[in-house]
């Protein structure tokens, strides 16, 4: 089994580490590190779980755990994760479809989760499902499966890609340009080269009730 890539985005004392791609879906996992308090957040537990397993064991400080959302690709390694961290497993408070002995709790639009001293913000992000959440940590956003580099997130659902959409519109890209946006599959993108693509999507958007992949650009 090939290692994953690891790349990381420095921002003061937060480090966040890229683990990714990983599994048949090309996932992306991040750990988000308080580099003076040696305390850290894991976001999302991939199904290819070594190389996870392998980021984790050389970090040593993972305390929580947040899925961005409730899909298999997301949580496959949960039982490996779970024996390596002994962490808690929060998600979105309005995340369906989740066994509850499997979570710990449950985040608000708005809460903030704290590692070591850096707060990490949820902003409740549905579309992709109905409680997916993103993360803004300083500089970062890290975006689950809402945006990607070149478009939203699939939907699957008559009226999910209008929520979707909503979501990017009304809480990602109030954010500023220069924002990092590290997405659950694929390449890092920026909030301004977002709302360029949003822009464009505009000029030739999809019927209303449309779900599936959908690309800025046509």
């Amino acid at each position: 089994m090939a290692a994953a890539d690891i790349t990381v985005v420095e921002d003061g004392d937060v480090r966040i580490i890229k683990v990714g791609p990983m599994g048949p879906f090309a996932n992306n996992a991040y750990i988000v590190r308080d580099v003076a308090a040696r305390e850290s957040l894991l976001v999302d537990m991939p199904l290819d779980r070594q190389p996870l397993l392998d980021a984790i064991a050389a970090d040593g400080g993972v305390r929580t755990v947040v899925a961005t959302h409730w899909h298999p690709d997301h949580w496959e390694s949960y039982d490996a994760v779970r024996g390596a961290t002994g962490a808690p497993v929060l998600v979105g408070a309005r995340e369906i479809n989740i066994p509850q002995e499997r979570i710990d709790g449950r985040l608000e639009d708005g809460q903030e989760v704290r590692v070591g001293s850096t707060r990490v913000t949820v902003l409740h992000t549905p579309g992709h499902t109905p409680g997916s959440i993103s993360l803004r940590v300083g500089r970062a956003l890290i975006s689950g499966d809402t945006l990607f580099d070149g478009g939203p997130g699939r939907t699957f659902a008559s009226g999910d890609l209008e929520t979707i959409l909503e979501s990017i519109q009304a809480k990602l890209l109030q954010l500023a340009d220069e924002i990092v946006v590290l997405p659950g599959h694929g390449a890092n993108t920026t909030i301004g080269d977002s709302r360029r693509g949003y822009d464009e999507y505009q000029r030739h958007p999809k019927p209303r009730g449309f779900h599936g992949d959908v690309a800025w650009e046509a």
